[in-house]
């Protein structure tokens, strides 16, 4: 049976509530092929009387049938995916890794952007989830980067409108005082509210440990959401950006009846207000 990604990564968003010691910065890594691989261990037990901090409510049942036949996912050849993608996780690299997320640039060189239900809204005090940029077969190439602030539309963060399902989130600079930008360089935002066009989106499932990558034509759905058609996008592949042909990022992976049907919101006005509030408060200093 497919697997709800809200449903996913709920368990983990919990587990990342309940975690209390807070998880230094990892320094840059070298390069894959320099170091031996460095596997994750078992996940932290998830603390059953946390409280879920979002709905788990099955996405609403697409208005047409996916395509017959669907790309096929792949996996990035050789070098892995780019350096401005990576997976979040609970707690470092020996912990699990629940959602996907992109370097965005932005002024402070210091933004991701993932899906709303992905993380919490706020600040992160001594939260002690990060960022691991090209993450492939337990090696992060990059380091580890801690997430230190999360922005939402409060139309998500409030009421959970999977129209508004979107996040940007602040990484602390790493241990030599570098922003996340500068060591994986960033994709650009378009708010314009594009749709309709084609895409690449590379994700990390859940259970594996290398991303997948698919390019499909986006179908829109309405004024507000749109869907990609692609096999084998999992839980853990939420907050997957869509990259146009162009580079720029005019989607962000929000869910999905199945595990081939993805969707995502149209990154129209209320992104580019929610984009503006997150680098406001993060600010142009590097």
């Amino acid at each position: 049976m497919p697997v709800d990604k809200r449903t996913a990564v709920t368990a983990v968003l919990c587990a990342v509530a309940a975690l209390g010691a807070s998880a230094a910065v990892a320094k840059l890594a070298p390069p894959p092929g320099e170091v031996p691989a460095v596997r994750a261990k078992a996940a932290p037990a998830v603390s059953p009387t946390a409280t879920p901090s979002r709905s788990q409510a099955a996405k609403p049942q697409l208005s047409a049938p996916p395509a017959t036949t669907l790309p096929p996912a792949v996996t990035p050849p050789p070098g892995g995916p780019a350096a401005f993608t990576g997976a979040l996780f609970t707690n470092g690299l020996d912990s699990e890794h629940f959602c996907t997320a992109t370097v965005v640039s932005s002024p402070g060189r210091n933004l991701v952007i993932t899906a709303g239900h992905c993380l919490l809204d706020g600040r992160q005090g001594d939260g002690t989830a990060v960022f691991a940029p090209a993450y492939a077969n337990g090696v992060a190439p990059y380091g580890t980067w801690k997430i230190e602030e999360v922005f939402e539309d409060d139309r998500w963060a409030e009421g959970t409108d999977d129209d508004y399902d979107l996040a940007f989130a602040r990484l602390a600079p790493d241990a030599e005082g570098r922003a996340i930008e500068d060591v994986t360089g960033a994709a650009a935002l378009d708010t314009s509210g594009r749709a309709g066009e084609e895409v690449t989106v590379t994700g990390y499932p859940a259970d594996r440990k290398v991303p997948r990558t698919c390019t499909s034509v986006a179908v829109r759905l309405s004024a507000t959401q749109q869907r990609f058609d692609c096999a084998d996008f999992p839980g853990g592949t939420s907050g997957s950006a869509w990259i146009a042909p162009d580079g720029k990022i005019i989607g962000i992976l929000t869910g999905g009846d199945t595990d081939d049907v993805s969707t995502s919101t149209v990154l129209g006005e209320y992104a580019a207000s929610l984009y503006a509030k997150a680098t406001a408060a993060t600010g142009t200093a590097r």
